[in-house]
C-alpha cells in the first residue's frame, strides 16, 4: 500500500514553527549527550568517548541551523507569508 503524500503535506503545514521550543530542545539534548560524555570518560569508553564528541558538536551545528530557521521564521512573519 502507497501512503498518501497530501496527508504528509497537511501536517508539514499545520507544524507551527516556535524558536523557543526548539532551542530548548537543543539545548536539553546537547546537555544530556555533555553528561553521557563525560560518563563515557569516566568509564574510560573511547567508543562512547568520540560518539558523543560527535554528538555534541551535531548539536553545535543544530543549534547554529535553528538561528538560521528563526531568522527565516521572522522574515516570514514580517512579511506576512
Amino acid at each position: 500500500m502507497i501512503p498518501k503524500f497530501n496527508n504528509y503535506l497537511n501536517e508539514a503545514s499545520d507544524y507551527e514553527f516556535n524558536p523557543n521550543e526548539a532551542a530548548k530542545r537543543l539545548k536539553d539534548r546537547e546537555k544530556e549527550n555533555i553528561q553521557r560524555y563525560r560518563a563515557a570518560q569516566e568509564r574510560g569508553d573511547n567508543y562512547a568517548i568520540e560518539l558523543y564528541q560527535l554528538k555534541v558538536q551535531m548539536d553545535k551545528i543544530d543549534l547554529e541551523g535553528l538561528k538560521v530557521q528563526t531568522a527565516i521564521h521572522k522574515l516570514k512573519q514580517k512579511n506576512g507569508k
